[in-house]
Parts: C-alpha cells; sequence; structure tokens
C-alpha cells in the first residue's frame, strides 16, 4: 500500500512552492548552492520517509502478506446450537463416515461452536459434531500455506536466479521476518511455511478446548489455549488459576483462531524440533506422521510429556489419522 502525502503538508507545499523554485534559480548558479538545496531535499525526504514509512506487520498479517485465498474459499455459517447444526451437516451428507469412504470435505465454515456443545450427552456425537466443525477450517488453512509455500519457492528461484524485482524482494524479506527465519536461510524460511496433520490440529483443539466444551472455546472462539500477556490482546483470564499473568488470547471467529495456531507452531523457537522432524518427513517423501510430530511438542503445556502422552491417546483411539489424507471439495468459480 502506497501512503499518500497528508493534505496538511501538501497545502504547505502549493504555498511554498513559489518561493522555493525562485530561491532554487539563483542557489543553481553556484556549487555550493546546488550542494546545500540537494542536501535539504534529501533531509525532508528522509523525515517523510520516516513518518510514513512502513508500519510494523500486525500479529495477522496474513491479509498484508497476501496470505489468504483469493475470494472466498469456504461458505460461512451462522452461529446454531448443536443439534441444529448436527442436523445440516447430516442433512448435506457430511458424515465421518463417507469422509472415511473418500469423499471430500464440504466447504463450510463454522464461524463459532454451538454453546450448547457440553449438552450433547452422547459424547461419540459430540465429538463428531466438533471434528467435522473444524476439519474444514483446518484444511482451508493449510491449503493457504501451500499456495504462499509455492510463491515463497518461485521467489527463492528468482532470487538465485538473480532476476527478482525489489518488490517482490521486498515482499519474500516480509514474509520471512513474520515467520521468525533467519535471515537469507531459505531452508530454514521453507521448513516454517508448511502445513500441519490435520489430526494433529484436531487433536489438540480436542485437548485443549474439551471437545469444545470449555469457557475459552465458548465465550473466546479459543480451541488451542494460546496465551497473551499484553492488554492490548484480547482475552479471557483463566478462573482456575489464582493471580494468572496470562490471558488465554481470544478471536473473533474459529478461522483466524486456526491459522494463529498454524503459525504460532511454524514460528516460535519453542517448536523448532517439531519443524525439523516435519522438515525431514519431507525431505524423505513421507508425509508427516502426527504421532511422531506430537513427541516434539512437550513444551507447548505445563504437562510435558504427560501432554504428549495424551496428544497421542487421542489421536489413536479417535482414529484421526484417517482424516489426514483428505481434501476440501473443488471450488467452482460461479
Amino acid at each position: 500500500m502506497v501512503a499518500r502525502m497528508p493534505n496538511a503538508i501538501l497545502q504547505h507545499w502549493r504555498r511554498w512552492q513559489p518561493r522555493l523554485l525562485h530561491h532554487g534559480a539563483r542557489v543553481n548558479r553556484s556549487l555550493l548552492g546546488r550542494t546545500t538545496v540537494l542536501g535539504g531535499a534529501l533531509g525532508i525526504f528522509l523525515v517523510l520517509g520516516l513518518w510514513q514509512g512502513a508500519q510494523p506487520l500486525p500479529p495477522s498479517a496474513w491479509q498484508e502478506l497476501g496470505l489468504l485465498a483469493e475470494g472466498p474459499a469456504l461458505r460461512r455459517l451462522p452461529p446454531r446450537d448443536a443439534d441444529d447444526l448436527a442436523a445440516f451437516f447430516d442433512s448435506n451428507g457430511y458424515t465421518l463416515a463417507r469422509l472415511q469412504n473418500g469423499a471430500a470435505v464440504p466447504r463450510l465454515a463454522v464461524a463459532r461452536l454451538p454453546r450448547d456443545m457440553d449438552d450433547l450427552a452422547d459424547s461419540d456425537r459430540r465429538k463428531a459434531l466438533f471434528l467435522r466443525s473444524l476439519l474444514p477450517l483446518v484444511l482451508q488453512a493449510n491449503a493457504e500455506i501451500a499456495r504462499i509455500r509455492g510463491q515463497v519457492i518461485a521467489a527463492l528461484d528468482a532470487k538465485a536466479a538473480g532476476r527478482l524485482g525489489a518488490t517482490d524482494a521486498l515482499w519474500l524479506e516480509q514474509v520471512a521476518d513474520w515467520y521468525g527465519a533467519a535471515p537469507g536461510d531459505a531452508a530454514d524460511l521453507l521448513s516454517r511455511i508448511d502445513q500441519v496433520p490435520p489430526s494433529l490440529a484436531l487433536a489438540q483443539a480436542a485437548q485443549e478446548s474439551g471437545w469444545g466444551r470449555s469457557r475459552f472455546a465458548r465465550d473466546a472462539n479459543a480451541l488451542f489455549g494460546q496465551r497473551v500477556w499484553s492488554d492490548h490482546q484480547p482475552g479471557l483470564a483463566p478462573k482456575e488459576v489464582d493471580q494468572a499473568n496470562f490471558r488465554v488470547r481470544a478471536f473473533p471467529d474459529l478461522m483466524t483462531g486456526v491459522r494463529s495456531y498454524l503459525h504460532n507452531l511454524n514460528s516460535h523457537r519453542a517448536y523448532q524440533r517439531f519443524r525439523e522432524l516435519r522438515a525431514q518427513s519431507r525431505a524423505g517423501g513421507q508425509r508427516a506422521d502426527a504421532i511422531d510430530l506430537a513427541g516434539s511438542l512437550s513444551q507447548y503445556s505445563e504437562e510435558g510429556a504427560d501432554y504428549v502422552t495424551a496428544l497421542r491417546r487421542l489421536i489413536s483411539r479417535n482414529d484421526l489419522r484417517a482424516l489426514d489424507g483428505l481434501r476440501l471439495e473443488r471450488l467452482t468459480r460461479s
């Protein structure tokens, strides 16, 4: 986005322009005069550049960096109660049984989980509703990451060939900075811009939110237990922790929370081993396994090794790895 000169500066410029031009004609006759004018002009441009220059990237840089899919990729669903949402899924043929038989995942975006998830007495029914609500969001966020990875690879190839333009070079630098990659380290950057197995994302969401029944999931669209310490970021304070110096980060909708979770795994220094294991799987031509990757997430929770055990048990008992090969329905343009 190109910054525009404020109206006040423009008015002052119009007022002083004739005088500057007259003065410029006089000083142009001497070398000293030319040097003075050029130095003063450079100083003005530097001040304006610092004032009007690029602002720090926002926490959610997806839109600023063009990382989002072009156009609406998912059909947004308004809030519904649990029974109504389950009935809607069923009436549209969106069942786990059909997915296991190879059906594509509908492009449906649940904005927020039903507030009465806890009222579903049948735990299997509640789990199925939770998984169906979250799966399209995880697949869409992963698709966005795959798209940006392709763009980064193309930019890196152009850079190696000496034909990367200045604008694209700046974009690449900003993407690397947002992901926390080491400057100029292409391997480190690509290890960060990669997908997370849906089974692992779903398992962590289920573990952190109690299958969507927690207060944070209900009131803040927070499924992954991400914390904030700044008063400038929205969040909910935990009631169970006395004098907690953090809050659980709140999100405007579930999709924003999913994107933030993926970026957290792809950028935070605590998950370096996670990214290394994933990169090794890719280098070997294998799909990263959620059970293996879970072993690198002991720092995600204060429970440490017990958290890893709980994740692995949740993935296995609910056969979540069967969801890793699924794809969203083909996007059609009207």
